[in-house]
């Protein structure tokens, strides 16, 4: 019995102001195309076709490639609305994202509780101040710091 499985939806770039040298989301995706609701519907009944049968115990909805908190709210709102519909049913079991550390705030924090929300993946791809200043990152260490202390003290995963 597998223990654990992720269903991904990606948002290529979505919400990242900066174009920095650690990624490519279009090239890694294959997708340039906005999502929707009904794309993310889509994706979970697809992979619950299989899922559903292997008797998973951990199912996760995890939006990737994007900076999740930088999306405009009016569509972070639609995108875990539906998250949340098939995690209040019982289908998926947590809710996962990825976001950028100054992306992290405790407004969008509480949105993100008020919304079921279960794990914040950060981007953090140094702690050294000159590397993310020459990679284009857009932001420093002690911000990466910071929003670590806000999504523990939140108790996010």
């Amino acid at each position: 019995m597998k223990k654990h499985a992720i269903i991904p939806i990606f948002i290529p770039h979505k919400g990242c102001p900066n174009d920095c040298v650690f990624c490519n989301q279009r090239k890694i995706t294959a997708r340039g195309a906005e999502i929707t609701a009904d794309d993310i519907h889509k994706t979970v009944e697809t992979y619950m076709s299989t899922i559903g049968e292997m008797n998973v115990e951990t199912i996760d909805l995890s939006f990737f490639g994007g900076s999740f908190t930088g999306i405009p709210i009016q569509e972070q709102e639609a995108y875990l609305a539906v998250a949340k519909e098939y995690k209040d049913s019982g289908i998926i079991h947590k809710i996962h994202l990825s976001t950028r550390p100054d992306y992290i705030t405790p407004e969008i924090l509480d949105n993100l509780k008020a919304y079921g929300v279960d794990v914040i993946e950060l981007g953090v791809q140094s702690f050294a101040d000159p590397v993310l200043k020459a990679s284009g990152r857009g932001h420093n260490a002690a911000c990466v710091y910071d929003a670590c202390t806000l999504i523990k003290k939140y108790g996010f995963i």
